[in-house]
């Protein structure tokens, strides 16, 4: 395979407890969020959530490095989780990247498969996927082998292949 759509760790409950519907995560600038969390809790290195029908993709300082390299158009806000009782504080981004629609999707049991449109010319590490409400982050096998190398924490990574369909000139004349 070379994707892999990344989710959080299911066994790590720390950041399911976030309020995704506060309005810092809709903004542009920097903001502060509650969880309850302690000093000696690790935080996961990515995580996400969604209000409606936003998703919110998040990391850490240490996943966001990653990124920046393999992506040019990355974009990120930052963010401060601080814990409710005001123990530890943790800095984290809110991220943002090219949004690929998924023309087609089959997830089964032994494989996830996804048809998504080709830029010509764009080598693409990392991606956000749309299907119909849902949302997807996913990355190369070379992105994934470089998180794997850092041993971030709270990742799991779902291989999903992909099948890239050439837009011609007159789809995106008329769109």
């Amino acid at each position: 395979m070379d994707y892999f759509i990344i989710l959080p760790d299911e066994r790590i409950s720390l950041y399911k407890d976030l309020d995704y519907s506060v309005p810092g995560f809709r903004q542009k600038e920097p903001f502060v969020t509650y969880g309850k969390f302690d000093v000696s809790d690790r935080y996961p290195d990515f995580f996400y959530g969604k209000s409606l029908f936003d998703y919110y993709f998040c990391v850490t300082d240490r996943l966001k490095e990653i990124f920046d390299v393999y992506s040019s158009n990355l974009q990120a806000v930052p963010f401060f989780l601080t814990d409710e009782a005001y123990r530890s504080q943790v800095v984290c981004w809110k991220i943002e990247c090219s949004m690929e629609e998924c023309i087609a999707f089959r997830n089964s049991k032994e494989e996830w498969e996804m048809t998504l449109r080709k830029s010509r010319g764009l080598t693409r590490y990392l991606l956000r996927v749309r299907k119909e409400k849902a949302q997807y982050m996913v990355v190369s096998m070379e992105l994934a082998e470089n998180m794997l190398r850092r041993h971030l924490y709270g990742i799991r990574f779902v291989p999903v292949k992909i099948n890239w369909k050439e837009s011609n000139v007159y789809e995106n004349n008329n769109s």
